[in-house]
């Protein structure tokens, strides 16, 4: 390989993911077979990197198992299931709303303001709390769905 398909390998390898190719490594390219070939098979490479494995794992396979003995020799398959129910979240914030509803609708909270304002303060913290862990416990599902969403946007641009 010569010094300039070096350095056109080097200048294409420089490039972010998606970004457009400069003029002169797209004119060597054009030129250099052997370029051509590698540029090509590296972008498919990457392509079937990014792409979701055809046979998912689970967490039953065993050698899995033992790889994950090997990192963390605590590790149990039973408490890496990774599924959490969406249940409790739902039973736990319709609980909430109807504390508030209750205590909106309660004579006693109408004459007092104090009691009010303090009462709505808390809620707000709690609602705050609820939803910050909400989305901290589920945020593979969050990351996965903005991946998604940009690939899907990336391909309509396109």
């Amino acid at each position: 390989m010569s010094k300039k398909c070096t350095d056109i390998m080097n200048r294409f390898l420089e490039l972010d993911k998606h970004q457009a190719i400069p003029l002169q490594v797209s004119l060597h390219l054009l030129c250099c077979k052997k370029c051509r070939t590698q540029v090509r098979l590296m972008t498919m490479a990457e392509r079937r990197c990014s792409e979701p494995l055809s046979v998912p794992a689970t967490d039953s396979d065993l050698a899995i198992a033992m790889l994950m003995r090997k990192i963390d020799p605590s590790y149990t398959p039973e408490l890496a299931s990774g599924h959490i129910s969406m249940r409790r979240w739902i039973v736990s914030g319709i609980a909430m709303i109807f504390g508030m509803l209750f205590f909106l609708l309660s004579p006693n909270s109408m004459n007092n303001t104090t009691l009010s304002i303090s009462f709505y303060l808390f809620f707000a913290c709690a609602i705050s709390a609820y939803c910050a862990i909400f989305v901290g416990s589920n945020m593979d599902f969050f990351v996965k769905k903005i991946e998604t969403l940009n690939a899907h946007n990336l391909a309509i641009k396109n």
